[in-house]
């Protein structure tokens, strides 16, 4: 029993039936491999040919289609032989020398024309390893599919495997792309007809989903593929997590292809920035959000390079004597457009950026000059921290650039004083070990800042060369209020006194705050009490009034 062969698809779009008639009479003498169907336009007829091997379009000039509209090999039909050869088709048949042969070595060029086409835009647009769409198809098919939709009804999804590289190297190039074949797969389980994904990089996917009906839908969607590729994976007997992150973006009436592309990239990345398989759905007012701060940014650059930021100085009372005894540098930015910027609007910012360095490195710079300004007017040597980012801490320029500054100031090194914060202790503690010891050496001590906040280890602390622990000011300000903050405060106290640091209690806001600090033994506070942060000018007329007669009467007590 011989196979079935489906016969050759001709689609025929002419303005008058003679066409028609014609090549009926022509394919009736080539037997029953072909059949021929008449439409009105390709627009009409092309949910027939929505798969277009094993078709062929036979069109006059009136009703070609217009570049890229069509994916079938196309045939002109003319009544006249041409000047020059017709642009966007695969042959032409001219009508009075038109017979069966000419006919049929027509079509079977048109075929192997169309089946090489196929192949060419296959291995173009496809990607190799999954058999689905790769960058250059997904592009084509979001211009057709916004085209066909005037940009509305569409969801467009850019995903990304969390930590797929470290995966590939552990599993090997065979084993990589059988997690990848296994990613695919689930993406696909969850998609219906009329969504596509294709694949954009090594680990990196779109998503085009159909939302006309329901635009709640992609969001649904998304939880379900989330959900689906946070599943373990099996390769080679063993079971393998990875993360992913999803970012989707609504079209809209005329959206191009360009910029949905790029905005469901960035609501990727900030689904990235969350634990997990996440996603992320693409919001304006973020994305201005995100403009403004890549604004302030630059604008931060600009800032440093010009010398617009300022160093303001909050006092540090000794509870003994009742005098100052050291400052705490606080950088300040007196924006043109925002005003005065205390550093949690800004420092964030240069820590996320890499700026913290040089502007860790301007803020040393600036503090050493002021402290050299003091001395010169008769202000007693005080004790000068600077906070030091863990970032800075890292740099390897941080000890000669240091040395070099001491010396052009030419401060003793003993009135310097870095304060760090217990997760930058912690973190990496030999190396943190050795550049403390290194500075300890030129002589620059150490304070632990927003103690109690962190994890600290004290056998840890115990080996630093650490001077001061600094209680944070959220257990200082709920001592009037829960008894257990008193005991937290006190016992912190104590065992800083048994590590042999003194100890600096900081946010201290009221008379009651700082007698109960004075009963525990607390050595030094800070605080709007004593006083806020304030410009060197400020500053010089307060040490002066301080340094004659001790603050608050704490010495008659």
């Amino acid at each position: 029993m011989s196979a079935f062969v489906e016969p050759l698809r001709l689609l025929l779009l002419a303005e008058t039936p003679g066409w028609a008639q014609l090549l009926r009479e022509r394919l009736s003498a080539l037997g029953s491999g072909y059949a021929l169907i008449t439409a009105p336009s390709w627009e009409a007829a092309s949910a027939l040919f929505d798969k277009p091997s094993n078709a062929i379009l036979l069109t006059t000039a009136k009703y070609l289609p217009s570049s890229g509209r069509c994916a079938l090999p196309t045939v002109l039909l003319l009544d006249a032989e041409p000047e020059a050869v017709p642009e966007g088709v695969c042959d032409w048949l001219v009508r009075d020398q038109l017979s069966g042969e000419v006919l049929r070595r027509c079509l079977r060029y048109a075929r192997e024309r169309g089946h090489l086409n196929d192949t060419l835009h296959r291995l173009a647009e496809q990607d190799a390893l999954t058999g689905i769409a790769n960058r250059q198809g997904f592009q084509t098919l979001l211009a057709a599919r916004l085209a066909e939709n005037e940009g509305r009804g569409l969801t467009l999804g850019h995903l990304d495997l969390d930590n797929f590289r470290h995966a590939n190297d552990a599993l090997g190039y065979q084993g990589g792309d059988h997690l990848m074949l296994q990613v695919v797969a689930r993406i696909k389980a969850q998609l219906q007809a009329g969504d596509q994904v294709a694949r954009l990089g090594s680990d990196e996917f779109a998503l085009l989903l159909d939302s006309r009906r329901d635009p709640q839908r992609a969001e649904r969607l998304a939880v379900q593929i989330t959900e689906a590729l946070g599943e373990p994976y099996w390769i080679d007997g063993e079971s393998l997590l990875i993360g992913c992150s999803l970012g989707l973006v609504h079209s809209r009436a005329e959206s191009r292809a360009d910029p949905l592309m790029w905005h469901a990239h960035i609501a990727m990345q900030q689904a990235k920035s969350q634990q997990g398989c996440t996603f992320h759905i693409y919001d304006e007012r973020i994305n201005r959000s995100a403009r403004n701060q890549a604004d302030l940014e630059s604008e931060l650059r600009r800032a440093l390079r010009r010398d617009e930021l300022e160093l303001h100085y909050q006092p540090r009372l000794c509870l003994q004597t009742g005098r100052i005894v050291g400052l705490e540098a606080l950088v300040r930015w007196q924006h043109r457009e925002h005003g005065l910027l205390g550093p949690n609007e800004f420092v964030p910012l240069a820590e996320e950026s890499g700026l913290i360095v040089p502007l860790g490195y301007w803020v040393i710079s600036r503090a050493l000059r002021d402290m050299q300004w003091l001395r010169g007017r008769g202000v007693p040597a005080l004790h000068m921290a600077v906070n030091l980012s863990f970032r800075q801490f890292q740099d390897s320029q941080l000890l000669p650039t240091l040395s070099r500054l001491i010396e052009e100031r030419g401060v003793d090194a003993q009135w310097l004083e870095f304060e760090l914060t217990e997760t930058a202790v912690m973190r990496r503690s030999d190396q943190v070990q050795q550049t403390m010891l290194a500075l300890a050496r030129l002589g620059v001590r150490f304070s632990l800042d927003d103690f109690g906040t962190g994890f600290s280890s004290f056998v840890h602390l115990n080996n630093l060369p650490i001077t001061l622990l600094k209680i944070d000011k959220s257990f200082v300000g709920g001592m009037s209020e829960r008894p257990e903050n008193r005991q937290l405060v006190r016992a912190m106290i104590n065992l800083a006194h048994n590590l042999n640091l003194q100890v600096v209690g900081e946010g201290v806001e009221n008379a009651e705050q700082l007698a109960l600090l004075r009963q525990y033994g607390c050595d030094q506070v800070q605080g709007y009490l004593i006083s806020k942060a304030l410009p060197l000018p400020e500053l010089a007329r307060f040490l002066v009034f301080g340094m004659r007669q001790p603050l608050l009467g704490l010495n008659n007590s």
